[in-house]
């Protein structure tokens, strides 16, 4: 007997925040689209609609129509409109967890105000879903979720639950014939073949089918057409007017469907686009530079300063939060844009680092001026794990010798650079100028600072003079734990706790890319160069507390795609390299600046790993992902009808990695996105520092024939993308004896705690551009009260905040193994604590203990997020 299938039409639209066209030409379009829409739920001509499951668009739609906030919320909390989860759907596999969470949270928050928020998880668009998107989810008590790309052609799924490691799932509806697949109910008589092509890799009953498409106007006789299409399909398929959680209610009555876990990111049905991990590396660092300052300073910081008394700025925490989230919309994180959108987001960037750095730099000064201990420089730790490292910091003094002082006396350091500067009024004849002589010195010097808590020393002026580390003899730095040797044009690093050498550690390759802001492509007449450093300029210096490699000089590489057909070398990029040991350090420290005044190429670092790699490893945003070295589709995908080449490209958060039982060779990223296992035994890891292109999108590539990815019938050139002039980068390497994902997670942080101090000194008053305005001190002194310290932790700290209501704080860790941690470690108070668990949107969920001073962490299952609320007892703002 044939059974009639149900079928839920969505309408909706699919709202690109920004593309080719900027955000401004967009929001034009959506004020009169809104028009559409509201007159279609007036008249009945539409029951629902959905607004791409996104906020930031309504946002910027209120603020221009504050006027129709009525409108919207009456058909809001009618049900008939659908807004949020998310403030912006994210491309998942660029970025971070905490980036996801302030998403979702800025989201859900914005429609609620509205009325009601849609519990779905939808991201129709994003190119490739993370693993952990089941658990975030879940965390904030969404069970449904909505996608198009990345299911492998052979998972013969349309609906499953998704899972992830810890238990998590959601229900889900992959729309493998994308979200525009209903235009054709509308546009065609094909009714027939539209079923059947919905209908394929599912025995279930009730199927979805979404109706809109990029900017579409509102389908004002969907009625119509529905009517239509179900008079033809009578006895088959019966098509209702619906929407999402309408429909995953039906779907969850279907009886029992099949679970998948793990990612998504096959180019099997749709092209992943796996180039944009690579692409517009300027926009990626730095907002890579402005998640890691909220995350692990502003953030942190502003808890510490609640705790001394101040108020928390959490509206300009949101405010930072929504312009990141803006800049991690799907097509912008990616950067396959038109030159002028993305100067648009480069800006938006900006603008929001001034406003953290500022932040930062406000609560820095204002907590430091209220310690009255008489020392003069102060150093801080907001994260709740103590530290002891070699920082750098830049001291201003009026004699160029000092000392630095603690309570127990002298303080050894390294002073790396030392500048003269005068603050005397300034003269057209600098001359005529007096002397108000100062002098900036930038020294590395060894700290111990307690968790959550800060340190202080005092500076003495005009003492004997400590020499400037002048350039060594020898071409060669160390320290405890690495060599690392120039000899004969070729780095050698040697790992002495393990005795391994490692000849020509470091290298890097220059090849074609004739590909598009999407993807990159091989040009069709590459060469590829091996670059060393055979002509290069060494200088090293060693300190006490640090040891600096320098290189220096200039590739010649081709500077087009004619001249590389030609092997021609008439192209220049010049470089800096500077590799950095400290004193008892564990991390090989990378930063290099280059000047780029080649076309259409990719620049890699290529480490000699010593690992025959079968699988790399990266994390993920609440993980860790193992990818194969080749993807198993590699030699038949074009026979096969895969959309583009399967390339082991991988993205990468923080870390990349590759280990067997005897080592552990890792990149610790500040930005780069992008890694590969290359060589004849995958023994090299190649990291992506940028590539530069000049069109949005190309047709007929070699890793992807066909139609041109964006535009398929106009060609829009991009010059901005070829990243020409100077380009900065930064990272770390770590050779271990064992791999460790958590230990790699701490080494990133401390990566990331750099600028963490204020001076408090009268002669440079322009250490930061709001350090010339004058600030008043707290009312109460600032003294030593740490909020928490996590002694023993076999986890990773993700996150440390204020909570939501303000009365308390917000920690979180994650289990990145997929083993279950029985003794995650615990945490201390310095004064009576309640403490209880929380769910991503950072509501209490349980209280698991009362007035406690000391609490173990339960064991953690294997992939596990838990946020953890602590809120003291009877504080004493600004007390011992």
């Amino acid at each position: 007997m044939l059974v009639l299938k149900k079928v839920y039409a969505v309408a909706h639209t699919h709202w690109d925040f920004e593309w080719y066209f900027s955000r401004q030409e967009a929001r034009v379009q959506f004020i009169f689209h809104m028009d559409d829409v509201f007159k279609a739920l007036a008249e009945n001509k539409l029951e629902y609609y959905m607004l791409d499951g996104q906020m930031a668009i309504v946002d910027d739609y209120l603020k221009t129509c504050p006027e129709k906030r009525a409108t919207l919320e009456k058909y809001v909390k009618a049900g008939r409109l659908f807004v949020g989860p998310w403030y912006t759907q994210i491309d998942e596999m660029v970025t971070l967890g905490e980036s996801a969470v302030r998403n979702l949270r800025l989201g859900l928050k914005a429609s609620r105000k509205l009325g009601k928020s849609t519990k779905v998880g939808y991201l129709p668009d994003s190119f490739g879903q993370s693993k952990d998107m089941p658990k975030i989810y879940n965390g904030f008590g969404i069970k449904d979720a909505v996608f198009w790309r990345g299911l492998p052609a052979d998972q013969k799924v349309r609906y499953f639950y998704w899972t992830s490691e810890d238990g998590s799932k959601v229900l889900t509806a992959n729309i493998k014939n994308g979200y525009y697949a209903g235009v054709d109910l509308v546009e065609k008589d094909n009714f027939k073949e539209l079923m059947q092509n919905i209908s394929t890799d599912t025995n279930v009953e009730d199927l979805v089918l979404p109706i809109g498409g990029d900017q579409r106007a509102v389908d004002f006789n969907l009625k119509k057409r529905l009517k239509l299409a179900n008079r033809e399909l009578a006895g088959e398929y019966e098509i209702i007017e619906s929407n999402y959680p309408e429909y995953f209610n039906a779907l969850e009555q279907n009886g029992v469907l099949p679970e998948l876990s793990g990612e998504f990111i096959d180019p099997s049905v749709s092209k992943i686009h796996r180039g944009i991990y690579s692409s517009r590396y300027d926009l990626k660092q730095i907002y890579d530079e402005l998640e890691q300052l909220m995350i692990y300073q502003v953030e942190p910081l502003s808890a510490i300063s609640r705790q001394q008394g101040m108020e928390v700025k959490q509206g300009l925490i949101d405010e930072v939060w929504q312009i990141i989230a803006k800049g991690q919309a799907h097509d912008s994180s990616g950067g396959s844009n038109s030159d002028k959108t993305n100067r648009d987001i480069y800006n938006r960037a900006v603008e929001a680092q001034q406003l953290a750095r500022s932040l930062k730099d406000y609560l820095l000064r204002k907590l430091s001026v209220s310690v009255k201990n008489g020392d003069d420089l102060f150093l801080w730790n907001p994260l709740p794990m103590s530290v002891d490292e070699v920082r750098e910091l830049e001291v201003s003094t009026t004699t160029p010798s000092f000392e630095i002082i603690s309570q127990d006396g002298k303080i050894g350091f390294d002073l790396i650079e030392q500048k003269q500067c005068n603050a005397a009024t300034l003269r057209r004849n600098p001359a005529e100028m007096d002397n108000e002589y100062y002098y900036v010195s930038r020294i590395a010097m060894r700290v111990q600072i307690k968790a959550t808590d800060w340190t202080s020393f005092r500076i003495k002026e005009g003492t004997a003079g400590k020499e400037i580390l002048a350039a060594s003899v020898t071409n060669e730095i160390q320290n405890e734990k690495y060599q690392i040797e120039f000899e004969n044009g070729q780095l050698n690093i040697t790992d002495k706790l393990n005795h391994c050498t490692y000849t020509n550690a470091l290298s890097f390759e220059d090849g074609g890319d004739e590909g598009d802001t999407y993807d990159y492509s091989p040009a069709y007449k590459d060469w590829i160069i091996n670059l060393g450093f055979a002509n290069a300029t060494i200088t090293t210096k060693a300190g006490k507390q640090t040891q600096i490699m320098l290189l220096e000089g200039t590739w010649h590489v081709p500077y087009d795609l004619q001249e590389r057909a030609a092997k021609k070398s008439n192209g220049a990029i010049t470089y800096r390299i500077k590799l950095q040991l400290d004193q008892g350090g564990d991390l090989i420290k990378f930063k290099m600046n280059v000047n780029n005044q080649v076309l259409d190429h990719r620049l890699r670092l290529v480490m000699n790993t010593g690992v025959k790699a079968q699988n790399t490893f990266a994390d993920t945003q609440f993980g860790v992902a193992q990818r194969p070295v080749i993807d198993p589709k590699m030699d038949n995908w074009q026979a096969i009808g895969y959309r583009e080449e399967p390339t082991a490209l991988r993205p990468m958060l923080h870390f990349a990695n590759v280990h067997d039982r005897e080592k552990s060779f890792s990149f610790i990223t500040a930005g780069m996105r992008e890694f590969q296992a290359i060589g004849d035994q995958f023994d090299k890891l190649a990291v992506t520092l940028f590539r530069g292109v000049g069109f949005l999108g190309r047709p007929d590539l070699k890793r992807r024939p066909g139609d041109a990815s964006g535009l398929v019938m106009k060609s829009v050139a991009t010059p901005d993308s070829q990243l020409m002039g100077e380009q900065s980068f930064q990272g770390a390497i770590v050779i271990t004896h064992d791999w460790d994902p958590r230990q790699l997670q701490c080494m990133h942080l401390q990566v990331s705690q750099s600028g963490l101090y204020y001076q408090r000194q009268v002669i440079n008053r322009f250490t930061t551009p709001l350090q010339y305005f004058a600030v008043n001190e707290l009312a109460n002194e600032v003294k030593h009260r740490p909020i928490v310290k996590i002694n023993n932790l076999k986890v990773t700290l993700s996150s440390f905040q204020t909570s939501v209501d303000q009365t308390g704080y917000e920690l979180r860790l994650y289990n990145p193994t997929q083993q279950t941690v029985a003794n995650p470690g615990n945490l201390q108070f310095t004064q009576n604590v309640n403490v209880s668990l929380m769910d991503l949107k950072g509501e209490v969920q349980q209280t698991v203990a009362n007035a406690v001073k000391n609490y173990s962490l339960p064991k953690f299952k294997p992939g596990e997020i838990r946020t953890i609320g602590l809120f003291p007892i009877g504080e004493i703002i600004g007390g011992d």
